[in-house]
């Protein structure tokens, strides 16, 4: 079968751990991300002459200062003409691939490499060292990037940052509380049921050799609070939460059909983006009707399969992105997969590691290996987050020629249609009711409830109660749907 020779396709992708422990090197998120991109390149038989070809290079910014790593990748790979962009956090990693896909598919450039990396480890060795983390070289200090990428708009409220829900798991703990209440368990089985999940994530990071932590916690390990595992927000302790402080790094090189046959890269580094589609809506969490549903993933699980001409049922394997296991069980849920099937390749986020800003091309990565060695095989699924269940995007890949066109859509006026949403107002007060709600650990004070509240006339807040005995009381049980008293603007009790 013949195929469009302006199809693109990844031929080179490759992931790098350095892990902790003896002969651990610290090192810059710049040499990081180029140690990737050789890696990537080597097994191709032409990575010379391809990475010299790259026109584009793309990175997502993690918490490293240097301001263009990505040129100084193109320049250590002699590709000196590419033009270097940064993308900030807020703007999906998905869109960079979508973006290199694009850009090779429409000739704008004849490879695009899209690379990212986090060395927060190396930075956490550096300080127990009394020494300062290594510095990127110099080229990728020398100047801004020639793109520069920006989310169009924050995807938290002022009200979500004055009350305590900046911090991730603090919202995804409210949205586990409403998992937990649509699925009608108690609050023990619903943790035990939490650590079998995430003990399954576990086990295959511990078969995986690029998995940041290895040992295959057991699921009461994972899930029961204990002097190793503190509490974060009730029911997430921190082996139920992703772990960022890794040396992580990844690279894919995207080209066409026609240049890869031209180079000669193998057959077998072959696969294809079949299909990529996303949403930029944001919907911020008090807004969403149910703050366990997502239809804005759901719209570009059903669009992404429709434009690569399959359904849910040909979907082999998979990698939903695991920063917290609300994230795994509402998309699961979204994109019609059966949690007690495999969904992730990694590890995820808290096993295989979750390097900020950076994990969904750890997963491509393991996405483009795993069908690598299984062709021409089942198609595979990967997915995106930005934000808190913000943004979502979701790719289907392929080792076998494409039946379809390559499609990369965005899909946010569409999402806007299908999310309802709820008004909001700060000040509320008066009779309400508990959307969601979690309770986090004092600094040096008692414990506080945060919940998301919706008061008898419609109108959403998010309200905290530091009374000690109301924390303990919303730790055992399931109080969504429970009266409660706004009794100031964000101030809640029990009770009407």
């Amino acid at each position: 079968m013949s195929v469009d020779p302006s199809t693109p396709v990844v031929v080179a992708a490759a992931a790098v751990t350095h892990h902790p422990g003896g002969g651990f090197v610290a090192t810059s998120a710049t040499e990081l991300m180029l140690e990737a991109a050789n890696a990537a390149l080597a097994p191709t038989g032409v990575g010379v002459e391809l990475g010299a070809r790259i026109g584009e290079v793309l990175v997502p910014h993690g918490t490293w200062p240097e301001p263009d790593a990505g040129r100084a990748v193109a320049t250590a790979l002699g590709a000196h003409g590419a033009r270097s962009v940064r993308a900030e956090l807020g703007v999906i990693q998905h869109s960079l691939m979508a973006r290199a896909a694009r850009a090779v598919a429409d000739g704008v450039v004849e490879a695009a490499l899209v690379v990212g990396a986090e060395n927060r480890w190396s930075g956490v060795v550096a300080g127990k060292a009394g020494i300062d983390a290594p510095r990127a070289p110099e080229t990728a200090w020398a100047q801004e990037p020639d793109d520069l990428l920006r989310p169009a708009e924050m995807v938290i409220s002022q009200m979500e940052i004055e009350r305590d829900l900046t911090t991730a798991a603090h919202q995804y703990a409210i949205i586990e509380s409403a998992i937990r209440h649509r699925t009608g368990r108690s609050a023990a089985a619903h943790q035990a049921f939490l650590g079998e999940l995430w003990a399954r994530f576990a086990t295959i990071a511990a078969a995986t050799p690029s998995a940041w932590d290895r040992r295959g916690m057991g699921a009461t390990e994972i899930a029961e609070v204990s002097d190793t595992n503190r509490l974060i927000a009730a029911p997430y302790p921190k082996w139920l939460v992703s772990q960022w402080n890794v040396d992580q790094a990844a690279a894919l090189v995207f080209t066409t059909v026609a240049t890869a046959e031209r180079l000669g890269v193998p057959r077998q580094q072959w696969v294809f983006p079949l299909a990529m589609a996303e949403s930029n809506l944001v919907v911020t969490l008090p807004e969403r009707a149910e703050l366990d549903r997502w239809p804005a993933l759901a719209l570009c699980g059903e669009h992404a399969l429709a434009g690569a001409g399959r359904t849910v049922a040909d979907v082999g394997p998979v990698d939903l992105y695991s920063c917290f296991p609300a994230a795994v069980q509402v998309a699961a849920c979204e994109l019609g997969l059966g949690l007690d099937r495999d969904l992730t390749l990694t590890g995820g986020m808290t096993f295989g590691g979750g390097p900020y800003d950076n994990y969904v091309l750890q997963a491509a990565v393991a996405m483009v290996e795993r069908l690598r060695a299984d062709p021409p095989g089942p198609i595979g699924l990967t997915t995106a987050v930005s934000g808190l269940l913000t943004k979502p995007a979701v790719t289907v890949w392929s080792a076998s020629l494409p039946t379809t066109a390559f499609a990369a859509v965005d899909l946010s006026a569409a999402a806007a249609a299908v999310s309802p949403r709820c008004p909001v107002d700060p000040d509320a007060t008066g009779p309400a009711s508990v959307v969601g709600y979690t309770v986090v650990p004092g600094r040096g004070e008692g414990p506080t409830a945060i919940a998301v509240i919706e008061a008898d006339d419609g109108r959403r807040t998010v309200a905290r109660c530091a009374d000690p005995a109301v924390a303990a009381l919303l730790l055992d049980g399931d109080h969504v749907g429970h009266g409660v008293q706004l009794v100031a603007a964000g101030e809640f009790v029990p009770g009407r």
